[in-house]
């Protein structure tokens, strides 16, 4: 026998049953049942279709979006469809497009359009209906000829036309790479003459542009224009096209002429930007290398005087026999090495007696002296009895003079570049220790004038 107080407890439990059960009663029974809205369509391969989905907001402001799936779903854009946010009573209407493909198998199927939705203080919303799209594909009939029908045309003379082509890839291979080259007598007028489709996947459809462009003074008539296509798999293996060519016929229509008189004018040639790049470049090469090489003539008919040969014949064969006459006087010009001018200061060659320059015979001033590691040191001057006159002490001070100015103006051509530093030292240094020489003398000649030891002056 149960006692009192399990027979409490027993009853505790039928209570807490009938409340679960009563509570998951009344939510199911105010639960919304979500319902389909059926919609048929029959399509043929190939087909797009352009739908509209709305959305119907009852009592609250609130956001709605929808989603596709389905076995047609893929034919969908776009899958997902956000609405927004909608006002009480309002309706929303959004667009999308099924694109059936072109080689889809003929049967049945469906896109389900599932509606999602929450008010904007955060609370979900149940939506009471979804959309479901039962697509029917129907079959279509199989094209027998290999060959379509020519499409025929229009342009003008002179006329620009854009038009396009389009390749679908029907096997189920992936790597499949297409082409069309043009033909015919209208072929020049196409730009461009290749089209290259690049990789199509299978199922997929590839556009390409291109432009026709009639010559201005194209004769009228009919005209063809052929594209002929090609395939291959990136494996190397060959593809076949089912309709491999495609004629198009061009008829070039004449375009009205306006009569005028014509102007007498003299025709003005004007290069234009990309004649006149070259044409200065080219000239400007010219130009220098007519200064280089007169510069060379300059330089053969200078060198030649300075050597005791005509400068000026030198010059004009160099100028005339160009090339030939650097090279002939190069091997016939006299050798050696120069030396100043006692009169005229000028380079000239050492072994010439007269001055090719100032036509002067020349006796050289001083005997050149032979080049020492140290300074040369002059002994004192032992006093002697003098035996020079004043006119002795006179040419002495004018030698002195004479070598003073020939210094000058090796300074001179230092300064100008007509001699080069080593021969410049060297010469330098032979008429300073002249220079110095002679004024040990002066000052010695000088010095025994004044103690008494001096000759009668006349």
């Amino acid at each position: 026998m149960y006692t009192t107080k399990q027979a409490g407890n027993m009853n505790n439990r039928l209570n807490v049953i009938l409340i679960v059960f009563f509570i998951f009663f009344v939510n199911t029974a105010i639960a919304p049942s979500i319902q389909h809205d059926y919609v048929s369509l029959t399509v043929s391969p190939g087909d797009d279709l352009s739908r509209i989905a709305s959305f119907t907001a009852s009592s609250k402001r609130l956001f709605a979006t929808a989603d596709a799936s389905g076995t047609a779903a893929s034919w969908v854009t776009p899958k997902h469809i956000d609405f927004g946010a909608i006002a009480p009573g309002d309706k929303i209407e959004k667009g999308y497009t099924i694109s059936v493909p072109r080689y889809q198998n003929p049967g049945y199927y469906e896109v389900v359009w599932k509606y999602n939705c929450k008010y904007t203080d955060g609370t979900a919303c149940s939506v009471t209906s979804d959309t479901v799209l039962q697509i029917t594909v129907k079959s279509t009939a199989t094209q027998t000829s290999s060959k379509k029908q020519p499409i025929y045309i229009s342009v003008t003379q002179g006329e620009d036309l854009t038009d396009y082509l389009t390749f679908t890839s029907t096997g189920t291979k992936y790597g499949l790479y297409a082409w069309a080259d043009a033909s015919g007598n209208a072929a020049s007028w196409v730009t461009p003459r290749r089209i290259d489709f690049g990789s199509i996947a299978p199922g997929d459809i590839s556009k390409k542009y291109y432009t026709i462009s009639a010559p201005e003074y194209q004769n009228p008539g009919t005209y063809e224009l052929n594209w002929k296509w090609g395939c291959k798999y990136t494996d190397g293996t060959v593809c076949y096209v089912t309709d491999d060519f495609l004629s198009i016929q061009i008829t070039v229509k004449a375009k009205s002429v306006s009569t005028y008189t014509r102007p007498v004018y003299t025709p003005v040639y004007t290069p234009t930007s990309d004649q006149t790049t070259p044409f200065i470049i080219g000239l400007t090469i010219i130009l220098i290398l007519f200064i280089v090489w007169i510069y060379i003539v300059t330089w053969v008919a200078r060198d030649a005087n300075k050597r005791g040969t005509s400068g000026t014949l030198w010059g004009i064969l160099a100028f005339f026999l160009g090339l030939l006459g650097l090279v002939l006087y190069l091997i016939a010009r006299p050798k050696g090495n120069f030396v100043l001018c006692d009169y005229c200061g000028k380079e000239k060659l050492d072994t010439l007696t007269r001055c090719p320059h100032c036509n002067k015979t020349t006796t050289p001033a001083f005997e050149p002296a032979p080049a020492r590691e140290k300074p040369i040191q002059y002994a004192p001057a032992i006093p002697q009895k003098p035996e020079a006159t004043v006119d002795d002490l006179k040419k002495l001070k004018e030698k002195l003079n004479k070598i003073n100015s020939l210094l000058e103006k090796l300074d001179e051509r230092l300064a100008q570049g007509e001699m080069t530093e080593a021969r410049y030292k060297e010469l330098s240094r032979q008429y300073k220790a002249e220079a110095e020489n002679l004024k040990n003398l002066v000052t010695e000649k000088e010095l025994m004038q004044e103690v008494g030891l001096k000759t009668d002056e006349k």
